[in-house]
């Protein structure tokens, strides 16, 4: 086929980047069935791309009031986490994460959980 009568190339940009990929217009997944990466992209930096779009967003929707709609989100998570495994299991689960954060903590070399605990425990004489 020559050049001239091949399918137009579609120019697409990604985001705030300024990255462009050119691909055919009639190719719409690989043989995989499969999207390809954009060059370049790994695993962590999607996660993290997505992480910062996803707290734009927040910020741009609850100006000053982020951290009660975090609030708000730990609330529902929590509630259907009651609702689905029932209330001394959710608490236990609770526990188990409360624990697990102090051992990160002190392997972390800042047990701040650890130090309350001890304070509430200590006499104030």
């Amino acid at each position: 086929m020559s050049d001239d009568k091949r399918a137009p190339r579609a120019r697409v940009e990604a985001g705030d980047r300024g990255d462009a990929v050119e691909a055919d217009a009639h190719i719409i997944d690989d043989e995989a069935g499969a999207r390809k990466k954009a060059p370049g992209a790994s695993g962590g930096e999607s996660f993290r791309d997505a992480g910062q779009a996803v707290s734009g967003w927040v910020s741009r929707t609850f100006p000053g009031h982020e951290n009660a709609f975090w609030g708000g989100v730990a609330g529902l998570v929590i509630a259907l986490l009651v609702f689905w495994v029932g209330v001394f299991r959710a608490l236990a689960i609770a526990a188990l994460v409360f624990i697990g954060v102090a051992l990160g903590q002190v392997a972390d070399g800042d047990p701040k959980i650890i130090n309350l605990i001890r304070r509430f425990f200590t006499s104030n004489n």
